[in-house]
This record gives C-alpha cells, structure tokens and sequence, in this order.
C-alpha cells in the first residue's frame, strides 16, 4: 500500500469522524420525529412536518402612568399566542420542494380595545406559505418559487420569525412588513456569500378592516383562493446580499432591496379598492448591513420610500428611517440584544406598526417622527440549535412626535417563549 493511498484512507477517516463528532442534542431527537418519511431513493426523498409557537405577555406603560393615555376601560395587560404555526415540507429527488405553513390562531389572537373595554379579539386559521419551488438543473443556485409567498424588504421583516434576536420586529420593519401574498420568486445564490432574487405579486388580499367571520376573507387571498389583477394590484421586489470577509471569527455582508408598488392611484390619484393590499408606498429602498466579530454583531439598516399611501398616512409623502441592532453572546445560552429605531417624515411613521400602543392608547397612528430604544436578554435551551427552544425578556422605550409636539412617551415590557422545529 503506497503512501498516496494510506494519506486518502487517513482524509476519508477523519471526515468521518468530523460528522460522527457534529454536535447532537435533544433538538435534534425532536427534528427527527417530525421527519415522518426519508429515503435515498425514489421520487420521494423526505417529508417533514414543522411546528412553531411563541406565547407571549406585554405591559404598556405610557408615558410611566396608564391613566394618561390609555383609553376608558382599556387594559395594559396583553397575553396572546403571536405565533400558532403547523406545517410540513416535501422533498424530491427532482429538485422539487412543497412547504406550507398554516396559521392556528394567528396574528389577530391578542386582547384589543373594542366597544369601550379591552376584549379578546377574533382568531382564525389560514395559511401564511402555500408555494412549491423548483430547483433549475443547468443553472447551479438558480429556483423558481410560485405560491402564497412571504415579500422579503428590509433587513429585520427578510429574517425568518424564528430567528429575530427582539421579542418583536421593529417599527421600521413592520411598517414595511406586508403578509405572505401570491406570487411568483426567482431566486439565484450561486455560492454561499451571494444570493439574488426578484419577487413579484399581483394578488388582492383581504384587508384588515374586513371581518375575518365574512365568507370573503378566503376568497379575497387569506385562504386558498385570491383574486388577481396586474394594473392596479401589482408590486415587485428585487434583493441582493453579498457576504465577505468571512473567517472563523465572523464576516461582513451588505444587501440591498428595492420595492416598486404597480399601483396606478398614485399617479391618478384615484381611490383604491376596498380590499386593497400591497406596498403602501411608490418606492422604497432598503440598504442593510451586518458585521460579526467573535461574540459580537452588529445589524443595520436604512430605509427610503417615496410617495406613502394617501389612503395609509393622508398625505403623499416621504419617509426616511433606521435601524441599529447590536447583539453580543453573553454565554452559548445566553445573548443580550440592544436595537434603536428612528423614522421621520410628515404623517409617514406608522406608530401603528407596534403590537400593543394604539389599540390601547387614545394616539394616532401615523406621526412625523418615531424613536424606539430596546434592551433585551434571550435564553436558549440549547447551545447548539439556539432557536430551537428560548425565553425572550424584553423593555422597549418608544416616543413619538406629530404637529411639532410630543404625543407619545412610554414603555413597553414584554416576555415570551419561543420554539420552532
């Protein structure tokens, strides 16, 4: 035996070893038997179910006090499951992937002020994913996505909710941050640092407004079915990432997200449908940027858009805002989370886009300026797969300002558990 081929023997050993050696726990036992079906051959080569569900608790506190600002006979108090999610994906030996995700309970299961008393809203089931995505064989990276789809712009609202370091995504985020729609996603990563992608929508989903008990909520893009029109229904998102400097230690990436909303009111000026559902704004443009260096990483993002929704704010206008999220691993269980938020432009910061301030506090929901600090800590039962299973504690301080004067001051303190497999 030469010594070329007792050197191949000793590199194939030791790569066995390697995987023998990769770090198994409990989350992965559970991954395991959600994984009803696997095989090497065949068409059919795996099917997973997936479960997430995140239970959470919050206290408004305007301003120090709730009688300042809180409406008659509104409650500080909120408990809501903010995730409920069940799904399953299907894999095939042709590049094939079908995934859902079907929402029980869902997004609108929160206490909320109606009819002069904090009342337990409506819950519903719907599915949030509903796409099957196809890998291209001549095109290495390249996957066509079709389906009820997540839009991906900015930063925070492209992270997977299992994933975000806050106990919830911020106000720049949310103001941007549209519901899954119907539509079509090309997506091209030719290696690990890069990836491209270009979404379009052109579906008419129910509105908030609309009673979730009406037959048409399903009809109108929140069920199976939606309805279609590329003139005034029609928006688009490209994205680009790029991930460099990477070494053991950490890595550097910058992306960018461009959103384009087909909608022929903001040149007309005509009023929008009932059951309108897209960008809120003309353009928008999403510049990120994310540095990692051994336990720390720091998160930005700034946001442009161009010509805000009259129907969303009252006024065709500008917005400019920013996000900086610094997260630093206290331990292998343990990260401490810091985030500042700002946003400016007139009637174009949507306060609204927290969970918990205008459904309980008498303010309005578009202001000029908006400022939000959040201090947070999250424990993870595992080391190994952190968003397997975590506590979340966080305290967030917003104020906001509209007509040249202050309008909202206050804290919010929330905590939750988390898990996702």
């Amino acid at each position: 035996m030469n010594t070329r081929m007792l050197l191949l023997m000793a590199t194939a050993l030791a790569g066995s070893a390697a995987a023998a050696d990769a770090p198994r726990d409990w989350t992965h036992a559970v991954q395991d038997a959600l994984t009803v079906y696997k095989s090497d051959t065949g068409v059919l080569r795996k099917v997973k179910f997936s479960w997430m569900e995140q239970f959470q608790m919050a206290v408004v506190q305007p301003n120090g006090s709730n009688g300042l600002h809180l409406r008659d006979g509104a409650s500080p108090y909120n408990f809501e499951f903010r995730r409920s999610w069940v799904g399953v994906n299907v894999d095939f030996s042709t590049g094939t992937t079908f995934h859902t995700w079907g929402r029980i309970g869902g997004l609108p299961y929160r206490e909320s002020y109606s009819g002069g008393r904090t009342v337990k809203t409506y819950s519903y089931t719907d599915l949030f994913d509903l796409w099957v995505q196809q890998q291209i064989p001549s095109v290495k990276g390249l996957s066509v996505k079709a389906g009820k789809i997540k839009p991906l712009f900015t930063t925070d609202y492209s992270t997977p909710s299992s994933q975000i370091p806050c106990l919830e995504r911020s106000l720049l985020s949310n103001q941007y941050g549209l519901d899954s729609n119907w539509g079509v996603d090309v997506t091209y990563a030719p290696n690990k640092q890069d990836k491209f992608y270009l979404q379009l929508f052109a579906n008419d989903r129910a509105s908030a407004s609309k009673s979730m008990t009406h037959r048409d909520v399903y009809r109108d893009g929140r069920g199976l079915k939606g309805e279609f029109g590329w003139e005034d229904k029609f928006f688009a998102i490209a994205g680009v990432s790029h991930k460099y400097a990477v070494t053991e230690r950490g890595y550097r990436q910058l992306s960018a997200q461009y959103m384009h909303d087909f909608d022929n009111s903001y040149d007309h000026g005509t009023a929008r449908g009932a059951n309108y559902y897209g960008a809120n704004v003309k353009d928008a443009l999403s510049l990120g940027y994310e540095w990692k260096q051994d336990r720390l990483r720091v998160i930005s993002n700034v946001v442009a858009s161009f010509e805000m929704a009259r129907s969303a704010s009252g006024y065709s206008n500008n917005n400019l805002g920013w996000e900086l999220e610094p997260i630093y691993t206290l331990c292998p269980h343990a990260d401490l989370v810091l985030r500042y938020v700002g946003m400016t432009g007139r009637r174009a910061c949507k306060l609204g886009a927290d969970r918990y301030i205008t459904r309980q506090c008498d303010e309005a929901s578009w202001v000029d300026s908006a400022h939000s600090f959040y201090v947070g800590l999250d424990l993870y039962a595992s080391a190994v797969n952190k968003n397997a299973l975590k506590w979340m504690f966080g305290a967030e301080y917003t104020t906001a300002r509209l007509g040249g004067s202050d309008c909202y001051n206050g804290w919010e303190y929330s905590s939750a558990i988390r898990w996702n497999f």
